[in-house]
């Protein structure tokens, strides 16, 4: 079947200023961006000072910028469309500073990475302040971190903590969600496949990613057997909370296969390899969330099985691909091979990260689609019978420039 598409577009303008309007004024800003002379966010930086710009979406919105460095934020000035309302120093090593910070806003974007390092700290802070907390990590440990440890102290301050609100995992949860509601009931989705597909116009210079990416993957790597005990210990923590909350929704049919790759996909034309990201992990944590919730009659089912693959385009970059993935898999294991990856991220990816990041010419060149197929049956009898009875694709589309947007749009629409 042709895909159903959704596009990732910055918020619709009235819905963010009606958000934006219902703010308290007490506090000197609405958003904060911390980090905000790295990589990341200063391009998250220049996109809401576009749409603060007079007649803008976001014309009324009093944001900043914040990091350690004075003088990487005041040299970053010169490269936004409009200037912030201000400007504030904080150090993830400062405790004081980060309370501080967090107090005079109501929500802070977090762009500091990795978060297994340096996040922790800021969600502190921001729940003693009573600040409302986003960022776009796609690192599980963190993300379970913060929910064993946190999620009591939220709750009591009525705190938003919202993780992985850029490409790491908008695309994923939502696009889940988005396929299993193609099977009107009584049809259930049994399985929902996605595959990120990147694409780059020309030959332009630069990387594909930015080093510190790669360097958390490294460190999760490293981090894996404390990452499984600290698993364990939450949904231990969850089910002691709510009984069968630990637990994710019984599923439809038979266990969905990922393939690890390079595997041939007919239906793309492309070769697939699992997808190492947070994902999965989001897709899961927001699926136990929903089971939880009663089904009424009508609703459609909302929880299928979730397969993550990425895909390259040729036999070559799928070779390329299994060769530094099994040096990446044969030196994380070891402190010594861990020390060589951080040290030579671009040698040992191949030139797929380097600590310059993408450049401008390659983001503006690249363009991503997330493509599902959903796989189920016509009714609840029918679900273990050999083969599917219904099927469906869809896909949501966007350009590397629009990454940062997609944390900024989650604002406007929490």
């Amino acid at each position: 079947p042709q895909p159903t598409v959704l596009r990732a577009a910055p918020p619709a303008s009235n819905r963010a200023k009606l958000r934006m309007s219902h703010l308290p004024r007490e506090r000197d800003f609405d958003v904060l961006i911390f980090g905000a002379s790295g990589y990341t966010g200063e391009r998250v930086a220049r996109t809401l000072s576009k749409w603060s710009m007079p007649g803008g979406a976001w014309a009324t919105v009093r944001w900043a910028i914040a990091g350690r460095s004075q003088k990487k934020l005041d040299g970053m000035l010169g490269g936004l469309a409009s200037p912030p309302t201000g400007v504030v120093i904080a150090d993830t090593s400062d405790e004081a500073s980060l309370r501080a910070m967090s107090a005079r806003t109501h929500v802070l974007m977090n762009a500091t990475g990795p978060y297994r390092f340096y996040g922790e700290a800021v969600v502190s802070a921001c729940i003693a302040t009573t600040t409302d907390y986003c960022d776009l990590c796609g690192e599980p440990e963190f993300i379970d971190r913060c929910q064993l440890k946190h999620s009591d102290a939220a709750r009591t301050a009525g705190v938003l903590v919202v993780h992985a609100c850029a490409f790491d995992s908008v695309p994923a949860d939502l696009g889940t969600l988005f396929t299993a509601m193609q099977f009107p009931p009584p049809a259930l989705c049994a399985h929902a496949d996605m595959y990120h597909v990147v694409s780059v116009e020309g030959s332009p210079p630069g990387a594909s990613g930015h080093a510190t990416t790669f360097r958390a993957a490294v460190h999760g790597f490293g981090g894996a057997g404390e990452t499984r005990a600290q698993r364990k210990a939450l949904l231990a923590k969850l089910e002691e909370e709510a009984p069968g909350s630990s637990r994710p929704p019984p599923p439809l049919g038979p266990k969905l296969k990922v393939a690890a790759g390079p595997a041939w996909q007919k239906a793309l034309a492309r070769y697939s390899f699992l997808f190492p990201g947070a994902d999965v992990a989001v897709v899961r944590t927001s699926q136990r969330a929903l089971a939880r919730q009663p089904r009424r009659a009508g609703e459609p089912y909302l929880t299928p099985q979730f397969g993550a693959s990425f895909t390259v385009a040729s036999a070559r970059s799928a070779a390329m691909v299994a060769l530094a993935g099994a040096l990446f898999n044969a030196l994380s294991g070891s402190g010594w091979g861990r020390a060589l990856l951080l040290r030579q991220p671009a040698l040992f990816t191949l030139g797929a990260f380097s600590d310059e990041g993408p450049s401008e010419e390659r983001l503006a060149a690249t363009s991503w689609k997330s493509v599902f197929f959903g796989r189920g049956w016509s009714e609840q009898s029918s679900c273990h019978s050999r083969g599917h009875a219904f099927r469906c694709a869809s896909a949501l589309l966007g350009c590397a420039s629009a990454v940062p947007q997609l944390c900024s749009a989650v604002l406007s629409c929490a």
